[in-house]
């Protein structure tokens, strides 16, 4: 079959280049379409981009409808209305960071608070509305021409103006009568993007939390929701370290007999880069005052949109920043393989509110974090975060403070294998719910393929 693929920008790769190269590798073409090809370009999408059943395409055009002015401020009045739910009131931020999308009349919503009796009549109408909107018909012709016999997008859900694209897909590839599936990327996507306005065929999600997230928060009929388990981390689970912890901290100068503890960053938008320096530099204080933790080699792998303000600090001895240099992005093997080999050689890591959670888990470690003013409305004040802490169960220590925080991580070292039950379990439920040994990528294509012979 043809299947027309189409995403933001090459970075994305990162996440469905397993799923575009196996559909290829399955004798499908497939025809690749980015909506920015300039962003996110490297060695691995070239690889992936110069398979003999790959071909790229030109981006999708805009819609470019009469009323186009108002579709996109309907649109963006959506995004801001699925905000003023109540559940997302602990979590200001995710509001805030759409304001500057509003215009003219819409800056009104600014002033309507949390919970409002107007508010979630108000956001439904807005989804009724989309539903008026027709398909651009520069869009079907543009689609029409590939002559595809699946659509298949991702994200879907872009919160600005600008990530209008893919919905506009969307529609005109159900009235041409063509299947569309679309994938959801990242585990917080379905709670701090836009909302889906433009129902696919088929809404494909890492796993039950986000189904009852996409039925829930976007309205997406049960029906039309498969969980496939996260494609994102499949390169995880057949990974092995390139060296051995030994062999990591004297490379870095530090002692290689020491037991190891992690720190790894959170995006700015989670954790403001100074605003987790200064963290960090207090957590690591509240470490070498416990007798029993003094010695521990500590290292700290900022976010790759925080190095500059992690250049040049100086955490002492028996602690490094790792890399001092910022990381391509995406990240070259070396890149990868250093982050990799860090989680690997510690006994326990700790965060804020990340991804890295997750692959940490996958290399089967304890995490740890702190619940502090600073990162509240990051931390328990989103859903992302709440969601992962429940179905991590115990493989997930959340502390209330550093005392407390200290105290469990002494613990987790002496028995770094005491969380190895509940850490099981949330692979089984968050990462792979369909089978530990079954790659995501696989049951996605799979699923793909089944949504096509349905035509």
């Amino acid at each position: 079959m043809r299947v027309l693929v189409q995403l933001p920008f090459p970075g994305y790769l990162r996440i469905y280049g397993s799923t575009v190269r196996l559909l290829a590798d399955r004798g499908h073409d497939v025809l690749l379409s980015y909506d920015r090809r300039d962003k996110g370009r490297d060695e691995s999408a070239s690889a992936v981009e110069g398979h003999e059943r790959i071909e790229l395409v030109p981006p999708i055009p805009e819609a470019r409808r009469r009323f186009e002015r108002r579709v996109g401020d309907l649109r963006v009045a959506a995004d801001y209305l699925r905000y003023l739910d109540p559940r997302f009131a602990d979590a200001p931020y995710l509001r805030e960071r759409l304001e500057h999308n509003l215009s003219g009349s819409l800056t009104r919503l600014t002033r309507v608070r949390y919970g409002h009796p107007l508010a979630r009549p108000a956001f439904r109408a807005t989804l009724g509305a989309e539903r008026l909107v027709p398909s651009d018909r520069g869009v079907e012709r543009a689609i029409t021409a590939h002559a595809p016999d699946l659509v298949f997008v991702s994200p879907l859900l872009g919160r600005s103006d600008r990530n209008r694209r893919q919905t506009d897909t969307v529609k005109a590839a159900r009235r041409l009568g063509i299947p569309v599936g679309a994938g959801i990327a990242s585990w917080d996507h379905l709670t701090t993007k836009g909302v889906v306005k433009a129902v696919p065929d088929r809404l494909y999600v890492w796993n039950e939390i986000q189904r009852e997230e996409a039925c829930d928060l976007h309205r997406v009929p049960r029906s039309r929701v498969v969980v496939t388990g996260a494609q994102l981390f499949d390169g995880w689970f057949d990974r092995t370290p390139t060296r051995s912890r030994e062999e990591l901290l004297a490379s870095l100068g530090l002692d290689p007999g020491a037991r190891v503890v992690l720190y790894v960053g959170s995006s700015p938008n989670i954790a403001p880069g100074d605003v987790e320096v200064a963290f960090v530099r207090r957590w690591l204080s509240a470490l070498r005052a416990d007798p029993a933790l003094a010695r521990l080699v500590v290292l700290v792998r900022p976010h790759p949109y925080s190095f500059r303000e992690w250049a040049g600090v100086d955490l002492g001895p028996g602690a490094e920043v790792v890399p001092r240099v910022a990381p391509a992005l995406p990240m070259t093997a070396e890149d990868d393989a250093l982050y990799y080999d860090s989680i690997n050689a510690s006994s326990a890591v700790v965060g804020i509110n990340t991804s890295a959670m997750v692959e940490t888990f996958i290399q089967r470690r304890p995490v740890l974090t702190i619940r502090t003013p600073e990162f509240h409305d990051t931390q328990q004040g989103t859903l992302h975060f709440r969601h992962l802490a429940e179905a991590a169960g115990g493989g997930f220590q959340v502390a209330g403070s550093l005392d407390e925080h200290v105290a469990e991580l002494r613990a987790t070292l002496d028995d770094p294998d005491g969380r190895r039950e509940a850490i099981e379990a949330f692979l089984r439920a968050f990462v792979r719910p369909r089978g530990l040994d079954r790659p995501a990528t696989e049951i996605l294509v799979d699923e793909l393929e089944g949504l096509a012979a349905r035509r």
